[in-house]
Parts: structure tokens; C-alpha cells; sequence
């Protein structure tokens, strides 16, 4: 029993020395934490790092929240505009919670002048920030308190104008009264203030002051094209009961702030894969004809199978209709006969012989159908009497210019006369010996056509055979067939995709198809899935699509500034590794960074950058700019980010290189919201030179 004990016992102390003599091996780990002032109050926003590769990992939310992937054995640092920068070893630890302090500022140098009285209503300066397709506008407004007193109103409404479109939108505006003022207005007679649309936006000022009020306002509105040219007004209005004595006008930003149009990605679309949405084959219905000629001797209503060719022309043609009446995807879809008498002769009693022996090829030919068959089957016949004119082009074509020439004459001295005709022309000479003998025969016959339709797959061949001449008779199967098996050539291929679209408007794989195309040669098309994209607003019913449609039309939106509406696709893709870019791309241009950061920082040192720049971590993104290659796009965020942290002169030196590269940028520049001023600057002075 001893001896037992200390034999685990020894073993036990051989594998706890075995383990510690195994190296520690460090892994990466999720680390979670919180962010927060000194206060306890949640930061967002806060840029963490890895020190060791100095990477950016993401950014704090709302609730000061962050998750990171690091090495068990990394350093954290964790930065925010206006408090200290802070590093923490990770030492294998699940959570970090972290509390950062306010930075201290020094003023160098503060020279007073004068102390003046502010005598106008000053709005700060700002900017228009974008984030998907929403610009975001916030402001405080200095309002004097010498100016506002207790019987006044004071509107301030803002007002986003479109430059490129000539387009103007009111926002939220701030209406603002004094106490005497608002008695007044809610005591007039026959004054409704529910009628006021301004009645809703209304503060009360309830004391008066000697202080200068400061008045905070933002709001964000929805724009079909981030990348064009807006501008920020603010109307402002002072009124009493009497008159309004005060107006102004500041124009508070100009261009748009964003640095996610130089944003570098690559969504790849994809044809589609899943087999249960590509078109089911089809049988295609194709017709084939079939004719017989059967002849009659003179004045004789009856078919003789022995003159002639007659039996063998019979037997040919029961023989095709017996083999389709034994193929199950085959039909006898139509028999026609038509019966044709020699013109000699009374022409009345010609018609009704043409129809006698009409009838008699018929009812032979009826009786070796089946009853299933000549119940299905569409019978038409006509009889009549073969013209004159026809023995004269039979004459012709066999040389016998004169014998055509003497029937001509008759036929011209009797137009529309076909029984004085006849007597005429059996009058002629070689009548007996040429006509009666050697065409008359020739011109009483009976022939039938016959259409069959038998349906059945056509081969690749076959399909583009049929697309060169009836492409608007091609199934859908019949086109998925051809451009993803028979073209050789992207633009073959494009060709036939378009034709298929033509021919079938709501062919969702083809569109699909057609999409991934475009995307893989950067030509996103927006329109070519938005209809199929629609939500189905069909009771009870959700439209089932392919998700490769998804994906593709998320693609085309990124490339398009249709930003919300691919966030909205986003959600309905699986949370799967095919999909992960499209949405880690989709929440990128909606502003969530935190996600997806340091995912698409590690893309490229430009994408980096740009996040910074999104984020408004100047300092960070300055630091990192400055390490970009010299590429145009390079140059002009290095300019963006140094004058951000008022590195003015290397400002005017990278914008300077970048439109040197890249002249066409001068059109962002004049536009951006970072650069605006510089560009003015520049231009000012070439003017001047």
C-alpha cells in the first residue's frame, strides 16, 4: 500500500518537473477592458496600440469598451487627444481596465490687447465631417447677452448647400426666447402656437443674465454623394414685438472632412455557386416539316396508289407520322393538304374535284392515325385550280418559248375569263402532243405539309447555332449554358450575359454573374441588382436570393456612396470567413471603426493612416504619416495630418508634391474640408505671380 503511494507520488514530481522544465510559450489572447477618466467616466474614441509593432489595434466605443487581439506577452498604449499617454504590459491578462489623466497645456505666450464686448452672434468655425453617407455638423454659438434680452426671439437656422448640385437643405434650427417674449406670444389673441412651425424648436430663457450665453447645436442629414462640394451657412434673426433688428450670416464650414474617400480596399465579387438557383434544363419545343406530293389521273377523284410515285410517297408519310406518335416528347402538331386541279375544263367543276380528291387523301391518311392523335391534332386543307398562267412559266423554264408566247396571247386577250380560256388554249396546235400530255398531269396533284414539334435538350452547339440567328427563343438554361461553358472571352461572355438579361429581365444569376464580371475589371454597376436587391413587400413572403447577389450589390453600393443601403445588406450575410470582408468594409465606411480597425490598419499603412485621420487622432496620424512612401495619395494625407497638428510648412510642402504627382487631386482639394484654406492660399498666390 506504501509502496504504491510512493511510487504516484514520485511520478506525480517527475511531471510537475518535466513541465517546468518546458519553455513559456507566448500566444495571442482577447483582451477586453474599459477606458475611463479620472473621473470614472467612460472615454470614446481612445486609439490602442501594440507597442511592440506599433500597430493600431481599435479604438474605444461609446461605453469606452474595446477588444483586442495581442500577444500574452505585449504592450498596450492607449492614446486620446487631451489626456496622458499610457503603456501597459498585457502578462497574460483576460481584461485591462484603464484610467487615463488629463494632459497638462502650457501657453508660451499670451498677449492680452484689449478686452472687447462681443456685440454679434458668433458661431465657432467647424467642420463637416463624413461617415457613410451622413454628414455630421456640430457648433457652439457665442450669443451676447447685451443682444438677447428678455423680450426677444432669436432663430438661428442652419442651412447645407450642395455646390456641385446647386441643392440646399434647411437643419435643425434653434429658436430661443426670452421669457417676457414667450408670455407674449402664448397670451395673443387669435395667435395659435401650435400652428408656428417654429414652436417645437423653442427653449425659454427663463433668467435674464450678464453673461454671454454659449449655445451648442449639431445635427447630421443624409446625402446621396458624400464626395461632392457642400458648404454650412447659419441664418441668424433677432426680433422683438415690433421689428427684427438684428440679421447675420456666417458661413461656419466649408468642403467636407473625409479621409475615408483615399480609404484602399478590394471587395471581390463572386459568380453564383449554389446550384439551387441556377435555371432547371429545359426541353426546348422545336418543329419539323415534312411534305408529300400525291397525283390523280384526269377527271378522276380517287387516289391510285399505283400511278405514279403514290404508294412510295404514301408509305413515307405514314411511316414519319407512326414514329412520332411513338416518341412520348413529340406531338403531330398540324396537318395541312392542299389539293390543286389541272385549269382544263369548266373551272366550277375543277374546284370541286380539287376538293374530292382533297378529301380522299385525307381520309386514307386519317385512317392510319391513332383517335388520340387526330384529337390533338390542328387539320387545314385547301383545294383549287392551278391558273393558265402557271403552264406559261412551266413552258419557259423548259425552253418552249413559242408554245409560252401563243398561251400568253390568249390569256391577254381574255384576262379574268378562265373557262373561255380553256376553250381557247385547247384549240392551240400542240395542245394534245405538249400540254395535255406533258403538263396538264404535272398541275393535278394533292401535297400536304405536316409539322411535327418534339421537344428535347439541345446541345452547346446547337444553342450557339440557335443564338446567331433566334437568341430571343433561348431559355434561360440555354444562356447559362453559353456564357459559362461555350465563350472563350470575358467579352464574349459579357455579350452573352447581356443578351440574356434582354431576353430575360428577371434572370437574377445571370445579373449576378454579370456583376462579378464588371467588379473583377472595377466597373461596379449599381443599377444592374438594385431591382432584384428591393425588399418584396409581398405579405408573408421574403424574396429568396442568392447570396452572392448580396454580396455583389454590397460591392457596387461601396463603389457608388450608396454606403447605408450596403449596410443594411451587410446584416443578411452570414457571419462566415467568404463574407467577413464585405462586412468589415460595409462597417469601415459607416464610421464603426472600433470593429474593424485593426483588421483593415494592418491592409496597408495608408488605411492606417486614414482610420487616424477618421478617428481625429491627429497626433497619431501625423506620426504615421509620416513614415508613407511618396506616392500622390501618400503625399496628400502626409498633408492632411501635418496641417491638422499645424505643421503648416510641411502642409504646403506634401500638398504641393501631391498635386505635382497627381494634378487631378486640385478637385478633392478644393473641395476637402482639411485643405480648403491651403488650396485658397495656393491659388491666391498663383494669381498674383
Amino acid at each position: 500500500m506504501n509502496k504504491n503511494i510512493t511510487l504516484i507520488a514520485r511520478c506525480g514530481m517527475g511531471a510537475v518537473l518535466m513541465a517546468a522544465a518546458l519553455p513559456a510559450v507566448a500566444r495571442d489572447i482577447n483582451v477586453r477592458g474599459i477606458v475611463t477618466n479620472s473621473k470614472g467616466e467612460p472615454l470614446q474614441g481612445v486609439c490602442i496600440y501594440d507597442v511592440d509593432t506599433d500597430r493600431l489595434l481599435t479604438s474605444t466605443n461609446e461605453e469606452g469598451k474595446y477588444l483586442v487581439i495581442i500577444d500574452s506577452d505585449g504592450k498596450l498604449a492607449y492614446s486620446i487627444l487631451g489626456m496622458e499617454d499610457t503603456e501597459i504590459p498585457v502578462e497574460g491578462r483576460l481584461t485591462i481596465d484603464v484610467t487615463l489623466t488629463s494632459s497638462s497645456i502650457t501657453l508660451d505666450e499670451v498677449l492680452v490687447k484689449a478686452k472687447g464686448k462681443l456685440k454679434v452672434v458668433a458661431p465657432e468655425p467647424t467642420d463637416i465631417e463624413i461617415k457613410g453617407n451622413y454628414a455630421y455638423i456640430k457648433t457652439r454659438i457665442k450669443v451676447p447677452h447685451r443682444l438677447f434680452g428678455s423680450s426677444t426671439r432669436l432663430i438661428i437656422q442652419p442651412a447645407l448647400y450642395n455646390v456641385t448640385t446647386s441643392k440646399m437643405w434647411y437643419l435643425k434650427p434653434l429658436v430661443f426666447d426670452g421669457r417676457r417674449y414667450n408670455i407674449t406670444q402664448d397670451r395673443m389673441l387669435d395667435f395659435n402656437l401650435a400652428a408656428d412651425p417654429l414652436t417645437p424648436y423653442v427653449t425659454v430663457q427663463q433668467h435674464s443674465s450678464r453673461k454671454d450665453d454659449m449655445i451648442f447645436w449639431n445635427d447630421s442629414i443624409y446625402l446621396d454623394n458624400p464626395d461632392q462640394d457642400f458648404h454650412c451657412d447659419m441664418l441668424m434673426a433677432m426680433e422683438n414685438y415690433n421689428r427684427v433688428f438684428y440679421r447675420d450670416t456666417t458661413t461656419i464650414s466649408r468642403g467636407t472632412v473625409n479621409p475615408m474617400r483615399f480609404f484602399q480596399y478590394k471587395l471581390i465579387g463572386s459568380e453564383v455557386t449554389d446550384s439551387a438557383f441556377y435555371p432547371t434544363p429545359e426541353m426546348q419545343m422545336r418543329d419539323t416539316r415534312g411534305d408529300v406530293m400525291l397525283t390523280f389521273r384526269v377527271n378522276d377523284a380517287r387516289l391510285d396508289m399505283e400511278q405514279g410515285n403514290n404508294r412510295q410517297e404514301m408509305n413515307s408519310l405514314l411511316t414519319q407520322l407512326r414514329r412520332v406518335e411513338d416518341d412520348p416528347d413529340a406531338a403531330l402538331k398540324s396537318f395541312y393538304i392542299y389539293s390543286t386541279s389541272s385549269p382544263e375544263g369548266n373551272y366550277n367543276k375543277n374546284v370541286e374535284l380539287s376538293k374530292r380528291r382533297m378529301k380522299s387523301a385525307l381520309d386514307l391518311i386519317m385512317e392510319n392515325l391513332s383517335a388520340t392523335t387526330r384529337r390533338y391534332m390542328e387539320v387545314k386543307s385547301g383545294a383549287s385550280v392551278e391558273s393558265w398562267e402557271t403552264l406559261v412559266t412551266m413552258l419557259r423554264a423548259d425552253s418552249l418559248t413559242t408554245e409560252a408566247e401563243a398561251v400568253s396571247e390568249v390569256l391577254a386577250k381574255y384576262p379574268g375569263q378562265p373557262d373561255i380560256q380553256s376553250v381557247r388554249i385547247r384549240r392551240l396546235p400542240f395542245y394534245a402532243s405538249v400540254i395535255s400530255e406533258r403538263y396538264l398531269p404535272r398541275m393535278r396533284k394533292v401535297s400536304y405539309e405536316f409539322l411535327t414539334s418534339q421537344y428535347r435538350y439541345l446541345t452547346d452547339d446547337e444553342i450557339a447555332e440557335l443564338y446567331k440567328t433566334k437568341p430571343e427563343t433561348l431559355s434561360r438554361f440555354e444562356f447559362f449554358r453559353l456564357y459559362r461553358y461555350v465563350a472563350k472571352t470575358p467579352e464574349e461572355k459579357e455579350t452573352y450575359l447581356k443578351k440574356a438579361l434582354e431576353v430575360h429581365p428577371k434572370f437574377v444569376v445571370a445579373a449576378t454573374d454579370l456583376a462579378e464580371l464588371r467588379l473583377g475589371r472595377g466597373q461596379a454597376d449599381y443599377d444592374l441588382l438594385e431591382k432584384f436587391v428591393k425588399p418584396d413587400n409581398t405579405p408573408g413572403r421574403k424574396k429568396k436570393l442568392p447570396e452572392e447577389t448580396i454580396l455583389n450589390h454590397i460591392a457596387a453600393c461601396l463603389a457608388t456612396h450608396h454606403y447605408l443601403e450596403a449596410d443594411s445588406l451587410a446584416a443578411e450575410l452570414p457571419d462566415t470567413p467568404r463574407f467577413h470582408k464585405a462586412k468589415i468594409y460595409t462597417d469601415v465606411f459607416n464610421g464603426r471603426y472600433e470593429g474593424a480597425m485593426q483588421e483593415v490598419a494592418a491592409e496597408s499603412p495608408i488605411n492606417e493612416v486614414v482610420i487616424l485621420l477618421a478617428l481625429k487622432a491627429n497626433d497619431q496620424a501625423w506620426r504615421k504619416a509620416s513614415k508613407l512612401g511618396s506616392s500622390a495619395e501618400e503625399e496628400y494625407l502626409k498633408a492632411i495630418a501635418a496641417n491638422r497638428v499645424d505643421e503648416y510648412m510641411a502642409a504646403v510642402s506634401h500638398l504641393e508634391n501631391a498635386l505635382r504627382l497627381k494634378p487631378e487631386l486640385k478637385e478633392i482639394a478644393r473641395i476637402d474640408g482639411d485643405l480648403i484654406d491651403l488650396m485658397e492660399e495656393r491659388e491666391e498666390e498663383e494669381e498674383q505671380l
